[in-house]
C-alpha cells in the first residue's frame, strides 16, 4: 500500500560521505531542531516544524542504519 504523501529521494553517496553524514544524524538531537526551526510554522496536521524536522532526522538515522551505517 503506497502513501501519497510518502517520498522517496534516492542519494548516491560514497562510503566516507555516507559515514560522516550518519556521524553527523547521529549528534543531532531534539534541542537541535528546536533552535532551528520557524517558532511559528505550523503542518496540516497540527504538527510544529521542530517535531516535523525531529521526526525527519529520526527516519534518516533509520535509513541509515539498515544500510549499515549505525554509528555509536
Amino acid at each position: 500500500m503506497a502513501d501519497e504523501d510518502v517520498i522517496t529521494i534516492p542519494v548516491d553517496l560514497h562510503r566516507s560521505e555516507a559515514d560522516a553524514f550518519a556521524r553527523l544524524l547521529k549528534r543531532l538531537n531534539y534541542t537541535d531542531c528546536s533552535v532551528r526551526s520557524n517558532l511559528t510554522r505550523k503542518y496540516a496536521d497540527g504538527r510544529e516544524e521542530k517535531d516535523v524536522m525531529w521526526a525527519a532526522v529520526c527516519r534518516v538515522q533509520t535509513q541509515f542504519g539498515e544500510a549499515g551505517f549505525a554509528p555509536r
